[in-house]
């Protein structure tokens, strides 16, 4: 059970407690105000770990006053530069690629395709006429029939040869298909998209205050590797703390955002003023329609309270503390919203 539980539980054990006295304190108070029991709360920032990595730096200590954006931990990046590096290579071998496919051919390589078609097409010739001449020659009985098998091979092989050749120069001259070119394209955005999430998650391994504050806790030491999902820090953030309350449902219709009242801190001996920040809809214990009249009396909706020019930024989280609402006023107000 965490310290947001455990402080859950005692205020709900102060809420019953008041409950069962409500109707003997309101009318104990003559000027028919209402206390309220809570504590005083600071906006917590919970930093959570993002990768499986050893915490090699502390850049911050606990208490410490951060502004946005300072560093606090430095997670072991080597597992993850080494991956980028990679990928900025596998980036750079296509955009490489793609350049060469939208230049084309160059025109020393299209002169030497040229030349290697007259070179076929000179050996093309030769062997036609060698063929012709064994020819002649094995039907008068002077060669063999498989040295007349063997020119036409090399017929053949001279034919293919020139095919060959004719078909690369024609690529060469035609360039280089769309198509080519586009995947090539498809590809290098999905490498630069790769190089853009590692550079993503290098950044990461770097926890950073993500608004000013106080450092309120570090859980791990230098050397230990945070699981996954893990809170690596926690920060107090705001300029000051704010009171939390659960208001009891005999006053709930009453309450609204910017409802004033009074605040008194235990071991304080100012009293400061306070309104309304926001109120829960809904109730923090079985909702209202499925229990009696009597069981409702026992409902409560957190509520928190913001201080109005008070200088309480060196209180401490956790403090006891009672908001007094004067019934009287918000009834009459009420009242006149009402009639309106």
């Amino acid at each position: 059970m965490d310290t947001h539980d455990l402080l859950g539980m005692r205020l709900k054990l102060f809420v019953c407690s008041f409950l069962i006295l409500l109707t003997t304190s309101c009318s104990q108070h003559n000027n028919h105000t209402l206390p309220v029991v809570g504590e005083l709360e600071w906006e917590r920032i919970e930093l959570i770990n993002e990768l499986s990595e050893p915490i090699i730096a502390r850049h911050a200590a606990e208490g410490d006053e951060l502004q946005a954006g300072a560093l606090i931990l430095s997670l072991d990046p080597r597992r993850t530069a080494a991956n980028l590096q990679a990928l900025i290579a596998n980036r750079n071998l296509l955009a490489s690629k793609l350049q060469e496919l939208v230049a084309g051919s160059r025109i020393e390589d299209v002169e030497q395709a040229k030349q290697s078609v007259i070179q076929s097409q000179s050996g093309l010739t030769l062997a036609r006429l060698e063929y012709q001449r064994i020819k002649t020659l094995q039907k008068q009985h002077h060669l063999s029939q498989e040295e007349l098998d063997k020119a036409f091979n090399a017929l053949q092989n001279q034919g293919a040869a020139l095919t060959a050749a004719n078909a690369n120069l024609h690529k060469l001259q035609a360039g280089n298909r769309i198509e080519q070119i586009e995947q090539a394209k498809q590809a290098l955005q999905v490498a630069e998209q790769q190089v853009k999430h590692d550079e993503i998650t290098l950044q990461h391994l770097q926890i950073r205050a993500p608004r000013a504050g106080r450092l309120d806790s570090l859980p791990f030491e230098i050397g230990e590797q945070p699981p996954v999902g893990s809170t690596v820090a926690v920060m107090l953030g705001g300029k000051q703390p704010y009171a939390r309350i659960h208001i009891p449902e005999q006053i709930r219709a009453w309450i609204k955002p910017g409802t004033p009242a009074t605040v008194q801190i235990d071991g304080v001996n100012q009293h400061f003023t306070a309104k309304v920040r926001s109120i829960h809809t809904a109730p923090d214990f079985t909702p209202y329609y499925a229990l009696t009249e009597t069981d409702r009396s026992r409902l409560s909706y957190l509520a928190k309270l913001d201080f109005v020019e008070a200088q309480v930024t060196n209180l401490p989280a956790g403090l006891p503390l009672t908001v007094t609402f004067n019934l009287d006023k918000l009834k009459s107000i009420h009242s006149e919203a009402t009639s309106k």
